[in-house]
Order: C-alpha cells, then structure tokens, then sequence
C-alpha cells in the first residue's frame, strides 16, 4: 500500500513535470517575443526622439541664421549711415574751413566727440543685439541638456522594464528547477 501510493504520488509528479514542461517553451517564447517588442517599441521610440531633436536643432538653426542676417542688415544699415554722416560732416567740415578757418579746431573737436558718440551708442546696440542673441542662445542650449537629460531618463526606464522581464523569467526558471528535483 505504502509502495502503490508513492508509485501514485510518483505518477502525479511525473504528470506535473510533464505539464510544465510542455507550457514552459511557449512561456519562454512569448516573453521573448515581449522582449523584442519592447525592444523594437525602445528603437523606434529613440528614432522618433532623435528626429524631433535633429527637426529643432534644424529649426532653430535655421532662425539664429534669420537672426544673424537681420543683424548684418542693421549693421549695414547703420555702416550706410554712418557713411552718409561722414560723408556730410566732412562737406560740411570743409566749408567751415573754408568760411572760419580758425573755428576749424573747435568744429573738428565737436565733430570727433559726436562721431564717437554715434559710435558709442552703435556699440551699444550692437552689445546689447549680441546680449540678447547669446541669451537666446543659452535658452536653447539649456532646452537642448533638458531633453538629453529627459531621453536619458526614459532609456533608463526601457532598460529597468527589460531587467524585470529578465528577473521574471529567471524567478520562473528557478521555480521551474525547483519542481523538476
């Protein structure tokens, strides 16, 4: 009696092995399958990223050159006026030589001083044109870190979701080994 009912326990446990074993491919191949779709869905994710990034790197390489030309415009504007300034101060410098002679001096200091003081404030503007641009310029470098650091964070993410489907499958072959001994 004894021996019928370990020969029946016997039989259950070879029932039971069998069973698992003939589940256990399938298992191992659908959570491959997972796995690959994961991977794939990670891939494809990362492209979609990367050619978002490359669109706004684009983009706003495209507007810093839109930014840049209207800046040389300006700047061109403002050499044009400047040579039409230089252009009528020295007429009318001549013809004050020509009328005072000895208010020259006096006419030629007064006009150094404006000139410097035209160039003064162009160079401010032209400062503080290039303050705004480099503060432009930072923004978009610090959005640029954010989204790095933003696609770091969701590849790390992918990678923890593939080290728990790796976990859940060494867990279910550990118990698997477990009811074959």
């Amino acid at each position: 009696m004894a021996e019928d009912r370990l020969l029946e326990r016997l039989e259950k446990l070879e029932g039971v092995v069998e069973t698992t074993v003939a589940v256990l491919p399938p298992l191992v191949q659908d959570l491959s399958r997972r796995i690959d779709a994961l991977r794939e869905e990670v891939k494809a994710e990362l492209r979609e990223r990367e050619t978002r990034l490359e669109e706004r790197f684009q983009a706003l390489g495209h507007q810093l050159q839109e930014a840049q030309a209207r800046l040389e415009d300006r700047i061109r504007g403002v050499e044009a006026r400047i040579q039409e300034v230089e252009v009528k101060l020295e007429r009318q410098i001549q013809g004050v030589e020509t009328k005072l002679g000895e208010r020259v001096q006096g006419v030629e200091t007064r006009l150094e001083r404006q000139i410097q003081e035209v160039e003064a404030k162009l160079g401010e503007r032209v400062h503080g044109v290039e303050t705004r641009l480099e503060g432009r310029i930072q923004g978009v470098e610090a959005q640029i870190l954010a989204l790095r650091q933003e696609l770091k964070a969701e590849i790390g993410v992918a990678f923890n979701k593939v080290m728990l489907y790796l976990t859940a499958l060494g867990v279910v072959l550990a118990l698997l080994s477990a009811f074959l001994r």
